[in-house]
């Protein structure tokens, strides 16, 4: 009896022990969430920045062709008027002009180019943000039901979730959970096992008794 009171007070303290680390993944997972959300707000926050600055790009762009064909203009008329010295510097103008329009081209290119990258980051981000938050409903109610399980019997292990990013973290509370799991299962083995034991001793002590019993 004294052994199986033992077994007993470990199992339960074990329990108790595994009842407090199975709020963790739970815990990690939220965490993990908001980590997703925030790098969601900040890609979104960097194409609207993109997007502006291809505004401002656009608004240059044609400020210098105006510019250049305005040049364009006066060079023409200079020369009509044959003021050469004046046609000159109105071309000179429009060089610079559109070389400037061509360098602000170049600009609204790559960041075209950005926006498209961070539309397809900020895609991905929030098909796998919505795919976390369903595997997180799954494992969070997988964990409560585990943790049930463990209140009866179970007996003391380590979790640990890696450090990694979102969804390597879920892959490892999925992880944990599972091995709970298996572990709750062998846990309930050997207690249906101590508990036939324990009988099968009852039984021989009662046959010891009715056998040494005086017949009457």
């Amino acid at each position: 009896m004294g052994v199986l009171k033992r077994l007993f007070d470990i199992s339960k303290a074990a329990a108790n022990e595994a009842l407090d680390k199975l709020e963790k993944p739970v815990m990690m997972m939220n965490h993990y969430l908001r980590s997703m959300e925030e790098e969601i707000h900040s890609v979104e926050q960097a194409l609207i920045r993109e997007a502006a600055a291809e505004r401002r790009l656009e608004q240059q762009i044609a400020e210098c062709n105006r510019l250049a064909e305005q040049s364009e203009h006066k060079a023409a008329q200079a020369v009509q008027d044959d003021r050469s010295v004046e046609a000159r510097q109105a071309l000179e103008a429009k060089l610079t002009y559109l070389e400037k329009a061509s360098e602000y081209t170049q600009a609204y290119e790559q960041s075209r180019q950005r926006s498209g990258e961070l539309a397809q980051q900020l895609n991905k981000a929030k098909a796998e943000y919505e795919a976390m938050q369903a595997k997180r409903e799954e494992l969070a109610a997988r964990a409560r039901k585990t943790e049930v399980k463990a209140a009866a019997s179970m007996p003391s292990f380590s979790s640990s979730v890696d450090t990694g990013s979102a969804s390597r973290g879920f892959q490892r509370i999925e992880a944990t959970i599972l091995q709970k799991e298996a572990q709750i299962e062998i846990a309930e083995s050997m207690k249906a096992a101590a508990a036939a034991s324990r009988n099968a001793l009852i039984e021989e002590q009662l046959n010891r008794l009715k056998t040494s019993a005086p017949q009457q």
